[in-house]
């Protein structure tokens, strides 16, 4: 939890020192997904380095347990820390550097708020009943931290709102649904308790991972509902540039190739290591850096694109 009860002094070089903070945080947290902005120009690079610290200090929320259903104290310091960082009065470099990348861009405070609000929907009971309450979580969390990350991306005309919220959800379950065994195995499941009920998936087979038919039926369920956002989403990529698009569809090749694998093959979410392979995981980022972004069936904007 940050400390509220002091105040930095804004300062250009206390905002650079937030800058590399957050870059810290991304490089140590983000691993596998940085390297889809590697050809942003280094001061976009930096600002979404910060979207990407209020997105992991929004995931750090999800490990806090509430009491009685009610919210916890830190959702609304976390709310009031960012509120006063608008007024100038930071408690941390972190914030100092994504207020700057706020008003730098023009970044709409809406959507740097929401990600802090869907961490407090699990933290009051710690699950979800239906699918459509998972959906709104991960649109508050992931669908709203991607909406804010557009106009860094380098957005060329209005209207990207809706179809960033889309594809944002739709990432964000896709990872959920990867790592979900791991999840289960610290008590964190985030699937529906409806479908796991419909399905017959014992939840602590998947804590043991083990396998079977209720789990694979599961997983395609998932992925089917999931699959349609994507396409949905893919209309996206016209609202971006060149160097934007090209972020956003390494972005979205990796997720999409992780979907149909889990797809084809329900129990890969089971083993230890990610669901991509090594070798898979090389294969996009080396198409990314020879500026070969694969081209997805799902995106309505690939011609012309190089």
């Amino acid at each position: 939890m940050l400390d509220t009860s002091e105040h930095i002094e804004l300062t250009s070089a206390a905002v650079e020192r937030g800058y590399k903070s957050c870059r810290g945080a991304s490089k140590t947290f983000f691993k596998d997904y940085i390297w889809a902005a590697n050809n942003l120009p280094g001061e976009q690079r930096k600002g979404l380095d910060t979207i990407l610290f209020n997105l992991m200090r929004s995931i750090d929320m999800l490990e806090l347990e509430s009491a009685d259903g009610l919210s916890l104290d830190v959702w609304y310091e976390l709310r009031d820390d960012l509120s006063d960082a608008f007024r100038d009065h930071c408690s941390s470099v972190e914030l100092a550097a994504l207020v700057d990348t706020a008003r730098k861009f023009d970044v709409p405070k809406q959507f740097l708020f929401d990600p802090l609000r869907g961490a407090d929907l699990w933290i009051r009971n710690r699950k979800f009943d239906t699918f459509e309450e998972l959906e709104s979580f991960c649109s508050y969390v992931g669908g709203s931290s991607l909406a804010s990350a557009m106009p860094i991306l380098g957005v060329v005309k209005q209207g990207y709102e809706i179809d960033a919220i889309e594809c944002g959800k739709a990432i964000m379950l896709t990872q959920l649904l990867a790592n979900c065994a791991n999840d289960a195995k610290i008590n964190r499941v985030f699937l529906a308790e409806e479908d796991v009920r419909e399905c017959g998936l014992d939840l602590t087979h998947l804590k043991l991972r083990r396998g079977g038919q209720p789990l694979r039926f599961l997983v395609r369920l998932y992925v089917s509902r999931i699959e349609k956002m994507y396409v949905k989403a893919s209309h996206l990529i016209q609202y971006l540039d060149f160097d934007g698009k090209r972020t956003l569809k390494s972005l979205l090749a990796m997720n999409w190739q992780m979907l149909l694998k889990m797809q084809l093959e329900p129990e890969c979410i089971l083993a230890e290591e990610d669901v991509l392979t090594t070798r898979e995981q090389l294969i996009l980022k080396s198409r990314h850096l020879m500026g070969m972004e694969k081209n997805l069936s799902i995106c309505v904007d690939d011609a012309g694109h190089h």
